[in-house]
This record gives C-alpha cells, sequence and structure tokens, in this order.
C-alpha cells in the first residue's frame, strides 16, 4: 500500500511539473506575440492591407479594408446608406444608389437636381454625426471620412458597420470608387466610372504634350480667402498640372489644407493664371483682385487671367470624377488652341449623361 501511494505521489508531481512547463511555454509564445505584433498571432485588424482589398467573402457579409487601414465587416447585399461626409453623395448617386440613401448632411441644390428625393432624406447631422438620427434610420452601412476614426468606432458601437474614405487625390478617388462599389453592390458602374477617369487622363495628357516647356502658363489655385493656396498634396494641384500647368504653389509645405501663404510669395511667383475655389464661403470676388491697384502689377491681373472655377451649381474641382472636367476647363482657359469651347461642352455633356443619366445645358450649370 505504501509503494502504491508513493507512485500516485510521483504521478501528481509529473502532472504538476508538465502543468507548470505548458505555463512557461505559453508564457513565452504570450511574449513572442507580443515582441512580433505582425505574425499571425495577431488578428487581422494589426495587419496591413491594402485599401479595397477584399479578405473574405460569404453568402451574407463582405470583409473589406477601407481607405482608413480598418478590416470591416458589411452585409453582403447592403441596401440603406447614410453619411455626413458630403462628398459621398455624388458617389452614390452615381453608381446608381440613391434610392438606398437613408440618412445624410447638408442638403445641397446640385444634389436635389439630380436626385430630387434627396430632399425628403432625413438629416442626420451636418459634418458632425447625430448618433441619434443615425440609430433612428439604422442603415446597412454608414460611409465617412477616414481620418475620423474615432466617430466610426462610436457608429460601430450602434451594430452599424462604418467605413472610411478618403478623396483627396486621383488615387484617393478610384479607391474610394471600387470600395463603395463593392460594398453597394455596383461594381460594373463603378468599373466604367474608373475607365472614363483613366480615358480622361489619357486625353488630356495626348492634349497637353504638344507643350514645351517655355509654353507652359503659371497658375495657382486660390481658396476661400486671399493667400490660401493648393499645395502639392491637394487635388486642385494635380488638376494644373494634369492641364499642362505649373503650379508654382506646389512646393509649399504644409500641414493643413489649403496654406496660407504671403501675398508677398504670390507676387515672387507671378503666376500667369490665378484660378479661384468655387466656394459660397469666398470672402473675395474676381472683381476684388482686378480692380485691387496693389494686384496690378501681376501677370494674371494684368491680362485679366482670373478665374472662379465653374460650374456654378457643381463645382469642377469637388473631389471625384468631375475633377476630370476641373481639367479640361484649364485646358481650354489657359491653351484655346489645343482645346475649342465645343470640345469643352461635348466632355460636359458625355460625363453628366455617364454619372448621372441626365442632361443639363449650359445654363443649368452655368459654366
Amino acid at each position: 500500500m505504501k509503494i502504491m501511494g508513493q507512485q500516485e505521489n510521483t504521478k501528481q508531481t509529473k502532472r504538476q511539473g508538465m502543468k507548470a512547463g505548458w505555463k512557461f511555454w505559453g508564457l513565452l509564445v504570450l511574449l513572442f506575440c507580443l515582441s512580433f505584433p505582425l505574425t499571425g498571432c495577431n488578428e487581422k485588424q494589426n495587419e496591413t492591407y491594402i485599401p479595397g482589398t477584399v479578405l473574405a467573402e460569404t453568402g451574407t457579409s463582405i470583409e473589406i479594408v477601407d481607405m482608413a487601414g480598418r478590416v470591416v465587416t458589411v452585409p453582403k447585399n447592403s441596401e440603406s446608406y447614410a453619411f455626413v461626409y458630403r462628398v459621398v453623395a455624388r458617389f452614390l448617386i452615381s453608381l446608381d444608389c440613391e434610392d438606398g440613401i437613408v440618412g445624410a448632411g447638408k442638403p445641397e441644390e446640385f444634389l436635389n437636381l439630380i436626385a430630387p428625393r434627396l430632399s425628403e432624406v432625413p438629416s442626420i447631422g451636418q459634418g458632425v454625426v447625430d448618433m441619434e438620427a443615425l440609430a433612428e434610420v439604422n442603415p446597412d452601412v454608414f460611409f465617412h471620412k477616414a481620418g475620423d476614426v474615432k466617430t466610426m468606432e462610436a457608429v460601430e458601437k450602434l451594430g452599424i458597420p462604418s467605413v472610411g474614405l478618403l478623396f483627396e487625390t486621383p488615387d484617393d478617388m478610384l479607391t474610394a470608387l471600387k470600395i463603395m462599389g463593392i460594398i453597394c453592390n455596383s461594381k460594373e458602374k463603378a468599373d466604367a466610372l474608373i475607365n472614363y477617369y483613366h480615358q480622361k487622363i489619357n486625353e488630356q495628357q495626348d492634349r497637353v504634350s504638344v507643350l514645351g516647356d517655355a509654353e507652359k502658363k503659371t497658375a495657382i489655385m486660390m481658396g476661400t480667402s486671399i493667400g490660401k493656396v493648393a499645395d502639392q498634396t491637394m487635388l486642385q494641384s494635380n488638376m494644373i498640372e494634369a492641364a499642362g500647368g505649373i503650379n508654382p504653389a506646389s512646393d509649399v509645405e504644409a500641414t493643413e489644407l489649403w496654406p496660407t501663404v504671403g501675398v508677398e510669395e504670390i507676387f515672387g511667383w507671378n503666376p500667369d493664371y490665378i484660378f479661384i475655389t468655387n466656394s459660397q464661403s469666398a470672402t473675395y470676388t474676381v472683381e476684388d483682385l482686378l480692380s485691387d491697384p496693389a494686384w496690378s502689377a501681376l501677370k494674371a491681373i494684368k491680362n485679366k487671367h482670373v478665374y472662379v472655377m465653374p460650374a456654378t451649381i457643381d463645382s469642377w474641382e469637388f473631389p471625384g470624377i468631375v475633377s476630370a472636367l476641373g481639367t479640361d476647363y484649364m485646358i481650354r482657359t489657359m491653351y484655346p488652341d489645343i482645346m475649342t469651347d465645343a470640345e469643352l461642352v461635348d466632355a460636359v455633356n458625355a460625363f453628366y449623361e455617364l454619372s448621372y443619366g441626365i442632361a443639363l445645358s449650359r445654363n443649368e450649370l452655368g459654366y
């Protein structure tokens, strides 16, 4: 009996030793995972993926990477959408998904023109989300600006998938179109818009390729107040360069959109053309610049080459495929010999037919 008791004690000791051993190795594995965050020990949220990548798809859901680098799971056949990020509206409408908009931000004259039902869509805030209103409309997906992760996380606590988007550069716009096309079950229309944009870029490159370096005009885009300019990080700067222009403000170092420079710096650039952003909040007009004696020495002022970007009811510098029309307008304005007015009109008509299935006259648009 004593021998059997000794054997039992020996077995118990071994089991305790094994448990201690497993704890020891388990601790080592945990420390290893914490030391190497990109290994398989982490979940997908800690991995780095290209925005727009579909990681998994089932009969009911899609796991996709948004433009904040987040892995988001959305319904596979989502049918309702909400947003306060105003750029999103034009994208949803151009993807033929306007009937799915159940909550939106600030109403706009142009949006009500191309999608009249938007005037009846409940408001869920202007820029800042009204969480109670959002919860009431309860969309399948909430689209928001990628930089505001805090809001997206708050929205997801309501049980609403939140997808971050960016629209600042041409690559951003195309990626956003791809993501929205996948989520909204409108990939075919998204592909058509992406192909259109690529074709426009190629056509514009062909047009301005005839220009020698000495023939290229210098141009700046000014913001809502005098001295604010578009630097190299902004879509408007890309438009100037795609139109065959040289943007002397492209080298401005800034940490904000529309950085402010001194008037002296603008005089040092002495641009051939000045384009002004199309915004109701602008604090000055073309006439203000042309009539100000302090600006009279600038080439753009002397030659009256100062223009507000069209169109009156739909800004062609707005982030989106429509910016291709803004580039066409710049080409027509700076180099009338390589793009006629009739060609500009044809380009405008083709865009609105493809994007919204409507025809708008020159007077209606205001350009």
